[in-house]
């Protein structure tokens, strides 16, 4: 896995080299590649001084480092930090700006698989914006989707292995949808920031691939039930009643910084989320019950 990490980590090298002036979408690709370089820089910097175990596997304290490199690249990219500015400037803006965000949540991966789905997705839409065919949203669309569709158990299975060993660990929740979020708060990204990104991915990824990741879900949640003897949403609320000093936050629809959608797309994304409440824990009625 790591030779896999590796080979594409090469190949990021050589965008900047070899991107001209003129070359599309320089302003975002460009940044990008560098903010990989400097990243993995970093972390092993980290790793080989002995710095605190925790901010490197559980990502749950700030990091100097890391906050300093996302600050950086977040001002160098900051055309394309939110989906509704960034389609305003750009007609496939909002789909970069949603690689931005993947791009950035590589801070919060330790597994060498996920870190090499990223830098893998990164190099599909840079290979495609410059080829020589007539860019289609259509297009961008199908990268995206084919990427969480074919990772989608990956996904889960990551995240009930993480929620197994710390439940409050934060973790880049895009995958989620707001479905199976983190109850707290992010030591690198806001929630306005996460809320903006996780709307807009699941609503244009569309109803076929919500079908597909409920399913998942139902899979995980059956094994996890099978070993564990109860749901993960009981285990986590038995969890929460243990932690005096825990202030969750709920997950709201909200438009945040992200785009409109039309009815037919918002009715689907509150289907969606009604379908799958049994998966989030309700904190008020647990307070009530308290």
């Amino acid at each position: 896995m790591g030779e896999r990490r590796n080979s594409a980590l090469e190949r990021i090298r050589e965008i900047p080299l070899e991107m001209r002036e003129d070359s599309p979408y320089k302003e975002v690709f460009r940044p990008l590649a560098f903010f990989f370089w400097d990243y993995f820089k970093a972390r092993e910097e980290q790793a080989a001084q002995s710095l605190e175990a925790d901010v490197l596997e559980g990502n749950t304290k700030l990091s100097t480092a890391l906050s300093a490199l996302l600050e950086r690249y977040r001002e160098e990219l900051k055309d394309f930090l939110y989906p509704k500015a960034a389609k305003e400037i750009n007609p496939y803006g909002d789909f970069f700006s949603i690689l931005v965000f993947l791009s950035f949540g590589i801070i919060l991966e330790n597994k060498e698989e996920a870190q090499s789905r990223i830098l893998e997705l990164y190099l599909q839409i840079y290979l495609y914006s410059q080829s020589d065919e007539a860019l289609e949203r259509s297009r961008f669309q199908d990268i995206f989707y084919s990427h969480f569709y074919d990772y989608c158990r990956d996904f889960l299975e990551e995240r009930y292995e993480e929620e197994e060993k710390d439940p409050f660990l934060y973790r880049n929740n895009i995958l989620f949808f707001g479905w199976m979020p983190y109850y707290g708060s992010s030591p690198f990204f806001s929630k306005e920031y996460v809320e903006s990104h996780q709307r807009d991915a699941a609503i244009f990824l569309g109803d076929r691939f919500l079908s597909h990741l409920y399913q998942a879900y139902e899979q995980q949640e059956k094994l996890w039930h099978k070993r564990k003897g109860k749901s993960r949403v009981q285990i986590l609320e038995e969890q929460l009643k243990q932690r005096k000093d825990f202030k969750p936050e709920n997950y709201c629809i909200e438009e945040s910084q992200g785009l409109s959608f039309h009815a037919h797309q918002e009715k689907l994304w509150k289907s969606f989320l009604e379908k799958t409440k049994e998966a989030r824990i309700d904190f008020e009625k647990m307070r009530e019950r308290n």
